[in-house]
């Protein structure tokens, strides 16, 4: 969370109007999760300064928006797992869980990334865009 805090400020000065900023949030922010609650509160920090700056800086035209990954299928996804055998069955099964039922892929999150980066989004301030696969609507 500082890091993300940190960084906007520092980039602030440099962003011209109709810029975009973009959060790293996660489904984390809203989903209880054992073992995941640092994590998680780091998350839902993220959620509230996406909205906060979306005000604040709306007058700069500067929008700013969280994109919300699901399970993606990655090498810090299957950095949870002890072990890579582990992790050939965790990714899977995470994404079985899913409403379309498979894990996402890093395009797919780039490609929500890009709209939201994009003039496409003009309209887009203050949200989270969720890539989960359909997670958050369980």
């Amino acid at each position: 969370m500082r890091g993300t805090l940190f960084t906007v400020q520092k980039a602030l000065p440099l962003l011209n109007p109709g810029a975009s900023v973009i959060l790293a949030g996660s489904t984390a922010a809203t989903s209880g999760t054992a073992a995941f609650g640092v994590y998680a509160a780091s998350k839902a920090a993220i959620r509230s300064f996406a909205r906060t700056w979306a005000v604040e800086l709306a007058g700069r035209g500067i929008r700013v928006n969280a994109i919300v990954p699901g399970p993606i299928d990655t090498e810090g996804l299957r950095g949870l797992a002890p072990d890579a055998a582990s992790a050939d069955g965790l990714v899977p099964q995470l994404g079985s869980a899913l409403p379309l039922g498979r894990p996402g892929r890093p395009e797919e999150v780039a490609g929500a990334v890009l709209f939201l980066a994009s003039g496409q989004s003009s309209f887009v301030t203050g949200s989270e865009l969720f890539v989960d696969g359909g997670d958050e609507q369980q």
